[in-house]
């Protein structure tokens, strides 16, 4: 609700004069006019701590100790001093002393209003910026005690809509002298949130019934006894789900009128009053043509507006001619129906004459030579057939539509004269219901600029702004490059202090046909300066953590761009829910003013749930002990994550958190303490973290890793990033699903350090769904001793994807990974033949790396049983070619991934046979088809692929307790196995 604002400072212009004789005598009055011309002798003030500085109080005044006084200048002088704003009194004594004057000018200062508080002890909603909100203070506007009363109901208000039906509101003020600010604190007392009853539901019932209708406010609670809590939001959505219930019955007219909603005697409860009136049955029907419900709804506006006049048939009739041309329908017609009663129903019967079907499958443009076609076409909303759109895009509002659209291209490049003119050609090319449509476009002749004369500017140098202006000396003329000029010279203005500046500009005709000459006008106004940055609303913060993001200290020129950059960066800290920010005093004619900050910081504690699941063939046997099915099966994985979060921690911007995942793969714990802009740096986050992790998504073997790490990220420009690690961790290895005889040599113990970097380079123009730029990241390891690594090698991992668009709708993405991780030292039991940890090898294949393999099932396996055991080195490739499929969020793809993991960098080949069942140094093939649809977090990816040539292993068909019996009698039998040639994987999110 708009709120009009008073101003409450007033002004008293009283002039005592007390004539003190110089002689010990009684005072006796002189007449005002004898002070005229006398010499002022002092001028003081009183208090004697003012609001001005001293400087600008001074040079305020238009008189000066020694001049002569004049009772003209008193009342300017006044006037100058009220105009500050920064008085709410002014009075002033003229004291005799001899031949001279001495003066004193008495003020009361004004109060603006500087940080609000509420303190309450209840569940949101509301909120506590909610409530700030209701009460209508402004931050930095004056402030008058009678605006409390009105805060304060304002606030009660928004508490009884919120079912807290007997607040107390009350309030406490601190007033700041020296910056003439008032702290407002409410307090609450909302007691306890009322819940909602029965309804009193009157008014005609006959068409939907009252225990429907109570229903359909589902003010009940789900699968339990009772009713929820009162919102706002809930009664207002209550209320809506009514009138919903009754336009799904051709109510189209009906009112639903929450007459009352009060509290019960005790106050717990809610008495709600509602009254329906059904209306008439509004029957709308288009007959000639198909079309759903839905779309004649969206296209019908007497549902939206819940009315029916002339006004919103006719409407309705133009929307349903375009939506029929749009599909297809270019001669369409819909007919205006006349509004029917008939026994109480209100009959709208729109008549649709189609025609044939016809297909826009052809779009020329000619007579354009400045801007070329593509330029045009991104423009245009006409779109001739395609696969994804079946039968083009047309209709004559389009049509008209794209010609506006053309012809503001070319005027906003100095083609002031151009013509555009489109023509249809029906059955083009011979054949029926094809349809082509011809844009002309007559250019004329490019206006441009004979001169340039800017008035105005004296105190800002502009001249590197104007060197950069579009309208220059034979430059193009037109009023979009004016637009821009005047928003670059605004906005320097802007930056130095200058806030009231203004543009003005004029054009005449210059001495050569087609040639203008412009005229800017600057009026730059008076420059501001910032007198003090103030923060309030800091309980926690630390005050030092937030001086580091200001970005303005008195005396510098009082810039909005530097007063959001400020605001911004004080939002990136992540520890305030909101931040005001306003200049005190605003309308006060005063060169220095107070930019202030309000901030309120945000809850320190956060709870965050997530439940999810992977659907995919998961690699590996569903039961431990089984180990029949290495190569994988279809699976589903369940998971839950949990994350607790301690923002501020400390006061200082830093964060920990715990979090939490739990599925049928994975148990994992995390503590994280997060340090942003690490020794006053601002692009430089450290976080320092302690993991426990219990996985078996390698279904070879159950690895249980405690680990410790710090990293550095240093976001070195806006693509680049880099991140320096140290991680330590002791991993242990148990069920090992693999010959028994290889356990003493895999299943130990492994301690490993590791210092690396790692470099993202990100120039994609979705992250999500890119369709072009490069993504590059280069990760770099090295385990040694000196970390405390029981085994000493190196870790290179290389990663380089390109998106590359194919004309209008085709994308073609590639991406390589290559990896190598070769050992230098070994521990006294490591093996020479295998030197690299079970748990720190490279593990590949499935939705992100190949998707001819299930998850982590590529590369080197056991000879008895069959499952991976990873390696030493991998090269993945893949390529994708992306295009639309069905509407404008259905895509699909077609896919080629190659590549495999290998036990060593020498074991790497390209070749795409595998020689026998223990070779596994091959590169595998697969190909397949994907679909994409687009959500707002990502394309739901669903990719079924095909391989051209799996592994072939052997496997064994049994438990692992058979196998350990079976090895020690030495008569295991292994089965000939194979990856399946068919993989599926669900996810969000592309490939790469």
């Amino acid at each position: 609700m708009k709120q009009v604002r008073r101003r409450y400072a007033t002004t008293i212009l009283a002039l005592s004069l007390l004539i003190v004789a110089p002689t010990g005598r009684a005072e006796e009055r002189e007449p005002v006019q004898d002070l005229e011309g006398r010499r002022i002798a002092s001028i003081s003030f009183e208090p004697a701590r003012q609001p001005m500085l001293d400087g600008e109080l001074r040079g305020l005044l238009p008189f000066h100790d020694g001049e002569a006084y004049h009772s003209a200048l008193i009342r300017a002088a006044i006037e100058r001093l009220h105009a500050t704003g920064r008085y709410k009194n002014i009075q002033v004594d003229a004291t005799v002393q001899g031949d001279t004057v001495a003066l004193k000018f008495i003020t009361e200062g004004s109060w603006f209003i500087g940080h609000i508080d509420v303190i309450f002890e209840f569940a949101e909603p509301p909120s506590e910026g909610q409530m700030i909100n209701a009460s209508g203070l402004e931050l930095g506007r004056p402030f008058d005690p009678e605006q409390i009363p009105a805060a304060e109901e304002n606030i009660r208000k928004l508490l009884v809509g919120d079912g807290y039906f007997n607040p107390a509101v009350s309030h406490q003020l601190a007033y700041d002298d020296i910056r003439q600010q008032v702290k407002i604190t409410f307090q609450v007392d909302a007691r306890k949130r009322a819940v909602y009853t029965k309804p009193v539901i009157s008014g005609d019932t006959s068409v939907i019934d009252e225990d429907q209708i109570i229903k359909a406010t589902r003010w009940r609670k789900l699968l339990l006894p009772g009713y929820r809590t009162v919102t706002q939001n809930r009664t207002h959505a209550g209320i809506d789900n009514i009138r919903i219930k009754y336009q799904n019955s051709n109510r189209l007219l009906a009112t639903i009128t929450l007459d009352e909603i009060k509290a019960s005697s005790d106050g717990r409860k809610a008495v709600e009053k509602i009254t329906v009136n059904p209306g008439p049955v509004v029957n709308v029907r288009a007959e000639g043509a198909k079309i759903s419900n839905k779309n004649l709804r969206q296209n019908v506006p007497v549902f939206e507006e819940h009315t029916v006049d002339a006004d919103l048939i006719s409407e309705g009739a133009n929307n349903l001619r375009d939506y029929f041309q749009a599909h297809g329908y270019f001669d369409a017609e819909v007919r205006t129906p006349a509004e029917k009663t008939l026994n109480g129903k209100t009959e709208i019967d729109y008549v649709v004459i189609p025609g044939i079907h016809h297909r826009l499958v052809h779009l020329e443009i000619e007579g354009n030579k400045y801007f070329d076609t593509k330029t045009i076409r991104e423009r245009m909303l006409m779109t001739p057939r395609s696969f994804e759109v079946r039968s083009g895009r047309y209709s004559e509002a389009l049509r008209k539509r794209d010609e506006g659209t053309i012809a503001s291209l070319y005027v906003s490049n100095g083609f002031r004269d151009v013509r555009v003119t489109s023509t249809a050609v029906d059955n083009y090319a011979g054949k029926k219901g094809d349809e082509a449509v011809s844009i002309t476009i007559t250019e004329g002749i490019q206006y441009r600029v004979a001169a340039l004369e800017i008035v105005g500017p004296s105190k800002l140098d502009l001249r590197q702004t104007l060197e950069s202006l579009s309208s220059q000396k034979g430059q193009i003329f037109s009023e979009f490059n004016i637009a821009a000029d005047r928003e670059a010279i605004l906005l320097q203005y802007g930056k130095n202090g200058f806030a009231n500046a203004a543009f003005q500009w004029d054009s005449t005709p210059g001495l050569e046909p087609h040639m203008v000459n412009l005229k800017f006008t600057i009026d730059e106004g008076d420059r501001l300066l910032v007198r003090e940055v103030v923060v309030t609303g800091l309980e926690t913060t630390r005050r030092s953590l937030v001086n580091q993001q200001l970005d303005m200290a008195p005396g510098n020129p009082l810039s909005s761009a530097a007063m959001a950059d400020t605001q911004r960066r004080l939002y990136d800290l992540g520890v305030f829910a909101q931040v005001n920010m306003a200049v005190q005093n605003p309308d006060g004619a005063e060169d220095r003013k107070y930019v202030l900050y309000d901030v309120q910081e945000a809850h320190r504690y956060s709870l965050t749930t997530g439940f999810g699941a992977e659907f995919a063939r998961i690699g590996g046997s569903n039961a431990i002990t089984d180990l029949s099915d290495p190569g994988g099966a279809p699976g589903v994985s369940p998971r839950v994550s949990l994350d607790l979060t301690r923002l501020n921690f400390l006061g200082i911007g830093q964060s920990l958190s715990l979090q939490s995942r739990l599925s049928t793969l994975q148990r994992r714990a995390a503590l994280n303490y997060f340090v942003p802009r690490i020794f006053g740096l601002g692009k430089f986050d450290a976080t320092f973290s302690v993991l426990y992790d219990d996985t078996h998504d390698v279904r070879t073997f159950r690895a249980k890793r405690a680990e410790t790490s710090a990293q550095i990220v240093d976001r070195a420009t806006k693509a680049v990033t880099i991140f320096y690690r140290f991680n330590y961790r002791d991993v242990n290895v148990s069920n090992l699903n693999i010959d028994p005889l290889l356990l003493p040599r895999l299943a130990q113990s492994v301690r490993v350090g590791v210092a690396s970097f790692n470099i993202v380079q990100d120039r994609r123009d979705d992250p999500t769904d890119p369709h072009k730029g490069i993504y590059n990241t280069l990760d770099v390891g090295l385990a040694a001793r000196q970390f405390g690594s029981q085994t000493s090698f190196v870790r290179v991992l290389g990663r380089n994807a390109g998106y590359y668009r194919i004309g209008e709708k085709l994308v073609f993405a590639r991406e390589t990974q290559f990896g190598v991780q070769p050992a230098y030292r070994l521990p006294p039991n490591g093996d020479p033949t295998d030197p690299i940890p079970l748990p720190e090898r490279f593990f590949g294949g499935g939705g992100s790396t190949q998707r001819g393999f299930p998850e982590n099932q590529a590369g080197p396996r056991d000879t008895v049983t069959g499952f991976p055991l990873g390696g030493s080195a991998l090269f993945f490739n893949s390529t994708e070619l992306r295009f639309p499929l069905y509407g404008a969020n259905v895509s699909g793809v077609l896919f080629e991934d190659a590549g495999n993991v290998y036990s060593s960098l020498s074991q790497m080949s390209f070749r795409v046979r595998q020689r026998d069942i223990r070779d596994f140094s091959y590169m595998a093939h697969a190909v397949g088809f994907g679909i994409r649809y687009r959500t707002p977090v990502g394309p739901l990816r669903f990719d079924l692929a095909y391989s051209l040539n799996p592994p072939k292993y052997n496997g064994f068909p049994g438990t692992y307790v058979q196998l350990v019996q079976c090895s020690a009698a030495h008569t295991c039998q292994a089965s000939s196995q194979q990856i399946s040639h068919f993989q599926f994987f669900f996810s969000i999110g592309q490939a790469f």
